[in-house]
């Protein structure tokens, strides 16, 4: 891939944008490639979690506005741009290494953790070019309150690190030379848990607050139950019994 470079360390994978000329702008080339990243992940069985950064200065500057551009002179109104991610059931990582805006920075609200170097800005800039951002509307204010999230969506101002960390956007500000080193470390403590068990804490975790109470209960003990009589449950128990590391195998 031209683009994005994919590399696998254990059961670790990592997507890094790597168009560092263009700020990792989502142009279609580098979307495609996303694309074709995120589905290999999806489709591993031995990949447990997912870690994003992005080469040079940016972590992505959002879409390629010069390519949607030229789109849009050469054939009419363009779509709407919409993040470059699929539905992943398995855990992700953003490792945000620099500036963070616009759809780019909608991908990673959808992400389950987001860590940041302390040089990172975020920013939902649609308004300041006539447009409305098409996800963050349901994300941003899920994660930092309905207050700030209006504020950056109307304002297009950026937040630093700090700001970030404050309203609960990101778990940890490292600096820059730490940033994969700390990604990767948190997603090998995750790995080191069974498998089905953390894609079920992640899959009811999604569930709060878009299902009825009652409803999200039953479907809860039904996952935690499937949980207790799966293989992983017994070994580990007897790994715990044994004194011994567990050897999971997400069945």
């Amino acid at each position: 891939m031209t683009f994005v470079d994919y590399e696998k360390r254990g059961h670790v994978a990592v997507i890094t944008l790597n168009r560092p000329d263009r700020l990792n702008a989502l142009g279609r080339e580098l979307s495609h490639e996303l694309r074709v990243a995120e589905n290999d992940f999806a489709e591993d069985e031995n990949s447990w979690v997912l870690v994003y950064t992005g080469t040079g200065r940016a972590f992505s500057a959002g879409i390629d506005v010069r390519d949607r551009v030229e789109r849009q002179d050469a054939g009419g109104a363009a779509p709407p741009p919409l993040p470059a991610a699929i539905e992943i059931t398995k855990p992700t990582i953003a490792a945000v290494n620099g500036l963070c805006y616009g759809a780019a920075f909608e991908m990673t609200q959808r992400m389950d953790i987001r860590i940041c170097a302390d040089i990172a800005t975020f920013a939902m800039p649609e308004v300041k070019r006539g447009v409305v951002p098409p996800t963050g509307m349901f994300y941003l204010p899920r994660l930092i309150g309905r207050s700030d999230a209006l504020w950056m969506m109307m304002s297009g101002e950026a937040i630093d690190a700090d700001t970030a960390l404050r309203t609960g956007l990101v778990t940890r500000v490292v600096s820059a030379d730490q940033l994969l080193g700390t990604a990767i470390e948190m997603a090998e403590q995750i790995c080191a848990n069974g498998p089905l068990a953390v894609r079920t804490v992640r899959k009811l975790v999604k569930l709060v607050g878009e299902v009825p109470l009652d409803y999200g209960q039953r479907l809860a003990a039904q996952e935690i139950a499937a949980v207790w009589s799966s293989e992983d449950q017994r070994e580990g128990m007897r790994s715990f019994l044994e004194k011994r590391p567990p050897v999971w195998t997400g069945t």
